[in-house]
């Protein structure tokens, strides 16, 4: 999407979340990506969303792409939705969506319980919720790897950025023609550093919350539009947790897309930007 704005939010002193903004509509449509990835990820469909009436605001959440590493342990999901809490009241972007992608979706969901729970409820206006981290499934063999504390390190330091990388993405993929050089690329740049590789470390170690028997069950309550997207062959978090949520949230929507992995935006842009596109529309009053 052309015109994008490269912005920073000043949380404190030692962190800096960098973000970009795109149009400057009324309606703030906020994305969140999942972990080892970068606002980067979302750069598929963003040309391929509705321009009129909407502000796409990209975030690097803490620890990845432009934003700042302090080293402070704080990676879990709830320190990252405190802080996405922090930047919607700081930049006035209230009634915002929060579209969210495997920990992003699980962060936007944490969002809004905390939310709730201070009695800022205005802040949020909807969901997106692309292949969320939002029930208790097996960690991927790579990210249980690098739980551990000196092969996770020898892992994140010694291989080639590039070939774990490659990896990854053959791994949560459905079609491996979508591993191309240019992706590839785009997750190189997140892991090109020390201070990257002890982020990734240590919030694949933050990645299950300790109350989220707790947070699950708070799902029924949510009272937003809710869209959720899910690629029917996502080997990491399967199309069932999708269908899960769709049950467990009252008012959402469900779209599953065949043939399709573990991140839509990017095997399916065209697809996932057409239905966040329709539920702009139907929902928050803004054009195709």
């Amino acid at each position: 999407m052309s015109g994008a704005r490269r912005r920073e939010f000043r949380c404190r002193d030692d962190l800096v979340i960098n973000y970009e903004v795109c149009g400057s509509g009324g309606q703030p449509v906020v994305f969140l990506h999942g972990f080892g990835a970068a606002l980067s990820t979302w750069d598929d469909i963003r040309d391929l969303l509705p321009r009129g009436g909407h502000r796409f605001i990209f975030l690097d959440l803490k620890g990845f792409g432009r934003s700042s590493r302090p080293d402070d342990g704080a990676y879990g999901p709830a320190d990252h939705a405190a802080i996405l809490l922090a930047f919607l009241e700081a930049e006035n972007l209230a009634g915002s969506v929060l579209v969210g992608h495997s920990l992003g979706g699980g962060i936007a969901l944490l969002a809004w319980l905390a939310a709730r729970s201070r009695g800022k409820e205005e802040l949020i206006g909807g969901l997106v919720l692309i292949d969320a981290a939002a029930y208790l499934s097996r960690l991927p063999p790579v990210f249980r790897l690098i739980r551990i504390p000196l092969l996770g390190w020898a892992i994140l330091n010694l291989l080639p950025v590039s070939l774990m990388v490659r990896y990854v993405l053959f791994r949560i993929y459905h079609d491996r023609r979508s591993v191309t050089p240019a992706r590839i690329a785009r997750y190189v740049s997140v892991y090109g550093s020390r201070e990257s590789a002890r982020v990734l470390a240590g919030s694949a170690r933050q990645l299950i919350p300790g109350n989220l028997a707790e947070i699950t069950a708070s799902y029924r309550q949510i009272d937003l539009p809710v869209l959720i997207i899910w690629g029917e062959d996502d080997p990491i978090i399967r199309a069932d947790s999708g269908r899960r949520l769709h049950r467990d949230i009252p008012r959402s929507r469900l779209e599953v897309f065949s043939r399709c992995g573990h991140n839509p935006h990017e095997e399916k842009p065209a697809e996932t930007a057409a239905a966040v596109a329709a539920f702009l529309a139907d929902f928050f009053h803004t054009p195709h």
